[in-house]
């Protein structure tokens, strides 16, 4: 939600309506930069279909006009984003010069199944509105995916003071499939980056076969509980 925040009362000042204009605008912004730059631009935005509002994260090459895309599986009920938002039930993954990613949303973090490496990745990607009162779930978080995913994570987390005046600090970090913080930002604006090894990663997994013994989870869009 990096073009106006992490919104979820829709019905203040015909906020939602500003937010359906927005989003081709924000889309196209992405697709621009991506061109500039010649990188891949991932960030998640509001995006209105079939009648749905879903918190949707986007994959934005710039040199290819299909767009990846993932819908936020796990609303935020604490602040009332499930009452605006529909939930997401599609598990997927992304596919770019041979890495394989597993895109998630901020609260999608604190639930390991969802996020259960299926040997169908090698990349977390997770993007966040993570305040700076829970930030030792945070980074615990983002190591424990990790190492029990062995893979690789992104977690980028904004900074700042939003309109309620809550605090985030970022720590904004890359964390790898050992559970090793590559780097870590702190509660500033700011570019970095970072190396990853898709050798290293397949050595690691040959050495510590761990994923061999996971417990065989499956989602169920259908199931309900009581």
């Amino acid at each position: 939600m990096f073009a106006q925040g992490f919104v979820t009362n829709l019905d203040i000042v015909n906020l939602k309506d500003t937010i359906i204009n927005n989003q081709e605008r924000t889309l196209d912004w992405m697709k621009k930069t991506a061109q500039k730059y010649g990188v891949v631009v991932v960030g998640s935005l509001p995006m209105l279909e079939g009648g749905f509002l879903y918190n949707r994260m986007y994959m934005v090459h710039g040199n290819v006009q299909f767009n990846q895309f993932y819908d936020k599986k796990h609303l935020f009920s604490l602040a009332g984003e499930h009452l605006h938002f529909s939930p997401g039930s599609k598990r997927v993954c992304w596919e770019h010069n041979g890495w394989s990613m597993m895109p998630s949303i901020c609260y999608d973090l604190r639930f390991p199944v969802w996020l259960r490496n299926q040997k169908d990745y090698h990349v977390i990607l997770c993007v966040a509105n993570w305040p700076k009162s829970r930030s030792l779930a945070w980074r615990s978080l983002l190591v424990a995916r990790a190492i029990e995913n062995q893979a690789y994570i992104v977690g980028v987390n904004r900074v700042g003071t939003d309109g309620t005046g809550t605090v985030y600090e970022g720590s904004s970090m890359v964390v790898g499939p050992d559970g090793a913080i590559l780097v870590q930002m702190e509660d500033q604006k700011g570019l970095c980056s970072v190396q990853i090894d898709a050798h290293a990663l397949s050595v690691f997994r040959r050495a510590y076969p761990f994923l061999a013994d996971a417990d065989n989870f499956r989602f169920n869009p259908l199931q309900t509980h009581e």
